[in-house]
């Protein structure tokens, strides 16, 4: 990096971009127009927040798993004051909870565009009490830093910090401009987050800086769909991928940014695709349920209706038992062993006064009115919902 011909120029082959940009729009407009209830919604802001508390700190070596990252963040939730032996890490990720949850009531659809003041605020609130070794919270660093590695692309020399005050000023300018608000906001997002980290203006937190300052223009953009979760969690995914395109990004002044770009925006595209994923995988379960009580009341003879009331009982604790772990995950239903199914405590109540014989011929025949689908995982037979069923049904 030349810092004495260091400007903020770049460049950015958008028609690669397109095909993704579109589905981003269209799965965009498809999360919007959507009424969810309440505790659908709750869940999956919830989830979201999460994944990106998490995903922001770990890219910075935080240990805690998602798990513990929403422990601390439901205590947080609660007013839980911070307990007295609480660790750096459990600190880090309350902070960044916080500045997550400013960056939501702050930067509106429609609100005032983002200041300096804001940037220091946002670095303030991600290191106070966690990262203050060679970092003031909410100050510009006073000393040189070199980060990265050679196994990821390289070394990379931030900023001289004597020119960080004008630089700072000019980022603002820059991303405030006509030229990059006439990009897409997705790809100024990407601008803002790569310009700042390369900046590197702080003594630490910058990279949770630079993904806040990106949240931050996705949500004035109305970006940021149904919960926050801009691209913290795929960058963490997708670690040494994000942190050797950053860097070799820094080789050519202008900035070459297209391939950087790209996966930011593929990465948006995913993110967004696992909201959809997540709201079908609701629906379906939801009208699935309307499907089986539609043929549990259909009769087909005198004596039969089209399901009975064990092979409905039996439909319902299926659906429970495949629901997808990942619940942003593509497929709407997990697989469920035979052997595992068959060593429930449920299905040996229901099934316990018939044969084996008995139950594989009601699996079996669900499996033929396309309820489920029965598979051959290598060797084991498996179970998954069919939620074709909905319309056969």
């Amino acid at each position: 990096m030349r810092w004495e011909q260091f400007k903020f120029d770049y460049r950015v082959q958008l028609r690669t971009l397109q095909s993704d940009l579109i589905q981003i729009e269209a799965y965009k407009e498809a999360a919007l127009n959507l009424v969810l209830p309440p505790p659908w919604r709750e869940q999956l802001d919830r989830l979201n927040r999460i994944r990106a508390v998490h995903g922001t700190t770990a890219l910075e070596g935080n240990p805690l798993t998602e798990e513990e990252v929403g422990r601390q963040m439901e205590m947080l939730d609660e007013g839980a004051p911070s307990a007295p032996d609480q660790s750096r890490d459990q600190q880090q990720v309350r902070n960044a909870a916080r500045a997550q949850q400013w960056i939501r009531e702050t930067f509106v659809p429609g609100g005032r565009p983002i200041r300096l003041s804001d940037i220091l605020h946002m670095h303030q609130m991600v290191t106070q009490g966690s990262d203050e070794v060679n970092n003031v919270p909410g100050r510009l660093r006073n000393h040189s830093v070199v980060v990265g590695s050679q196994a990821l692309g390289g070394v990379h020399r931030g900023a001289p910090h004597e020119r960080l005050p004008l630089l700072m000023d000019d980022f603002i300018a820059f991303i405030t401009s006509r030229q990059a608000r006439a990009e897409h906001p997705v790809v100024q997002a990407l601008l803002a987050h790569f310009f700042l980290v390369t900046l590197h203006p702080f003594g630490d937190g910058n990279g949770r800086v630079s993904r806040l300052v990106e949240a931050s223009i996705l949500f004035h953009g109305t970006y940021n769909v149904l919960g926050f979760y801009g691209l913290s969690n795929y960058f963490y995914r997708n670690g040494d991928e994000y942190k050797l395109l950053l860097q070799r990004s820094r080789r050519s002044q202008p900035f070459d940014l297209s391939e950087f770009v790209a996966f930011g925006v593929r990465g948006f595209a995913a993110e967004l695709k696992g909201i959809n994923n997540f709201i079908k995988t609701k629906l379906n379960r939801l009208v699935y349920r309307d499907a089986l009580q539609r043929a549990f009341n259909t009769r087909v003879s005198k004596r039969r209706y089209t399901i009975s009331q064990r092979e409905n009982g039996l439909l319902e604790f299926l659906l429970q038992q495949t629901e997808p772990m990942d619940p942003f995950a593509d497929e709407p239903s997990a697989k469920l062993k035979y052997a595992d199914l068959c060593q429930t405590p449920y299905i040996k109540a229901a099934y316990a006064n018939v044969t084996d014989r008995t139950f594989h011929r009601e699996l079996t025949r669900l499996a033929e009115l396309g309820f489920i689908k029965l598979t051959n995982g290598g060797s084991e037979p498996a179970i998954e919902i069919d939620f074709n069923a909905i319309g056969r049904h």
